[in-house]
């Protein structure tokens, strides 16, 4: 499986730990965001807008829909970086 940047990576995962409140190394990329970590409807859009803004990607919300699990976030949002490498869109 192809797996999104390493800092890329870590910096979704921190911004899901953020919006549940919960510790980013208790998350895992297996984890279901809904049924294991119970992300609602609103946290989900929190998320969205906030990597959009921080890591400049244009996400939709219609695309992000069929999300399910941490690391298809991570993927989601690796490949939509349109600012280069995500290192760095990291950086500032």
């Amino acid at each position: 499986m192809n797996q999104a940047p390493n800092a890329l990576r870590e910096r979704t995962i921190a911004a899901i730990a953020e919006i549940l409140e919960i510790d980013p190394k208790t998350v895992r990329s297996s984890d279901r965001l809904r049924e294991d970590l119970g992300m609602d409807s609103l946290g989900s859009l929190e998320l969205l807008s906030s990597l959009s803004a921080e890591l400049r990607v244009d996400l939709e919300i219609e695309d992000a829909m069929d999300l399910q699990t941490v690391d298809d976030a991570c993927m989601f949002v690796a490949r939509h970086v349109v600012d280069g490498p995500a290192d760095a869109a990291l950086s500032h």
